[in-house]
């Protein structure tokens, strides 16, 4: 710096000099001093020495802007380092939908494709059951039709491809960050987890038993509606959906042949892409707030009608016609540094016949801690982690029985943040109508991004 600023001042210098030789009068000036061109020259060096100190306010003004950009690059790095980065942490301050995810190969402006894979292996001592599964293949398609104008879609191959469908396909239209439509088959924002299942993103092999009981995940549905971000402060972050959708059907307590199942099972009352039973829509929505980055808590409700509309149908059923099932739950994530909290909360109330529990509810609390970043040499982005997870739900709220719990602890392997190996050790306890059976279970996944 001090360099510069000699070099600032010869330069000022000598093109001072050069004013002064060419300036009027100065050949008569150097035959015939006069006060004039005295006051001249003084009046210069003035301004080569206002000049000077100028240049050096604008040279500590530099200094003093580079160093706090280099104090705010390191303070953002210490507080990203929470999960390899917390804003590369797939969990915060995400919308549902395929932008945030990542994509191998794009083809021109606007085309990209991608999608996730796992294998899954399972040991039930208990059982005699051990086995791999190819559990998931889901390719992923993204088009920017325009700037404002988006299309994306995921397809799910499910048991080696057993089941095939449809989980993601929906168009957006960007108004605002805080305004942007969406329509077409929507990954329902009912809790945080049914936004958030894609394998490579979570630390333990099997899902939480809350997500897939109470609020079955995925859980995808036809309908429409609006998403947007907004920013309350410049740390804090605002997300919102809200969908008009069709809703679940009458499956959740009655079989395919109209038998009135033991107890409600809302995964068999998805209606996913398919045309509603029913005039009446649901509506699903979901509000989060981060006030600092690393914590974020949310809330969401799902409620709607799911009773058939055909009156000889209900009839036969035994319903009336207005059988309501609302769902709420309360989401939330904290990360600081390498420890990381998360759980969810999810109530379903619904009405039933006589004989059915009206109310199922479960959550699921979980601890990860990150450890030994770069300790595989060869790949030096690479970290561990210790998962632990115990999961609570009750299936019959109003009478005794029907309950699951299980503890999980894991430990898995991220050689680069979209690809992970998994290993889960858990213990499942059954308490079903007085009687208690308790299951050992040991897990091993790998999953990644392509």
């Amino acid at each position: 710096m001090r360099r510069s600023r000699n070099r600032s001042r010869a330069v000022i210098g000598i093109v001072a000099a050069g004013l002064i030789t060419a300036w009027p009068g100065a050949a008569r000036a150097q035959q015939t001093p006069s006060d004039s061109l005295r006051q001249q020259v003084e009046a210069l060096l003035r301004r080569v020495e206002e000049l000077e100190l100028k240049l050096a306010e604008q040279e500590a003004l530099l200094a003093a802007q580079a160093e706090q950009a280099m104090r705010a690059e390191e303070a953002q790095g210490q507080a990203a380092y929470a999960y390899a980065g917390a804003e590369s942490d797939q969990r915060l301050r995400r919308t549902s939908g395929i932008y945030s995810r990542p994509f191998v190969a794009r083809f021109g402006q606007g085309t990209a494709v991608g999608g996730y894979v796992d294998l899954e292996f399972e040991a039930e001592p208990e059982e005699g059951e051990v086995s791999f599964e190819q559990k998931r293949f889901i390719p992923f398609l993204f088009a920017e039709i325009t700037d404002r104008v988006h299309f994306g879609a995921e397809i799910e191959f499910e048991e080696g491809g057993e089941e095939v469908g449809v989980e993601f396909a929906a168009m957006d239209v960007a108004l605002k960050d805080w305004l942007n439509v969406r329509g077409g088959l929507v990954l329902s924002p009912l809790g945080k987890f049914n936004l958030i299942h894609d394998s490579p993103v979570n630390d333990l092999t099997a899902r939480p038993l809350v997500d897939q009981r109470v609020i079955p995940t995925t859980l995808s549905e036809a309908g429409i509606g609006l998403f947007g971000t907004l920013y309350p402060s410049d740390l804090s972050v605002l997300t919102y959906e809200a969908y008009l959708v069709n809703g679940f059907d009458q499956g959740i307590v009655f079989d395919d042949d109209g038998t009135l199942r033991l107890r409600p099972d809302l995964p068999s009352g998805r209606v996913g892409a398919e045309e509603d039973n029913n005039a009446n829509k649901a509506v699903v929505a979901r509000i989060a707030y981060s006030p600092i980055l690393g914590l974020e808590v949310g809330g969401s409700i799902h409620t709607g009608v799911y009773a058939p509309g055909d009156d000889a149908v209900r009839d036969a059923l035994g319903l009336v016609g207005d059988e309501r099932l609302t769902i709420l739950a309360l989401d939330g994530i904290f990360s600081r540094g390498p420890f990381e909290l998360l759980g969810e909360f999810a109530r379903a109330s619904m009405d039933v016949p006589a004989a059915l529990p009206e109310v199922q509810q479960g959550y699921y609390v979980q601890g990860n801690y990150h450890f030994g970043r770069g300790l595989v040499s060869m790949f030096p982005n690479s970290i561990f982690t210790a998962v632990v997870r115990w999961d609570d739900i009750d299936l019959g709220t109003e009478r005794d029985g029907d309950v699951s719990r299980r503890l999980t602890f894991g430990l898995n392997w991220r050689p680069v943040e979209q690809t992970v190996f998994k290993f889960d050790a858990a213990g499942d306890w059954e308490f079903d109508a007085g009687e208690t059976e308790i299951e050992p279970k040991l897990f091993f996944s790998l999953a990644t991004y392509f």
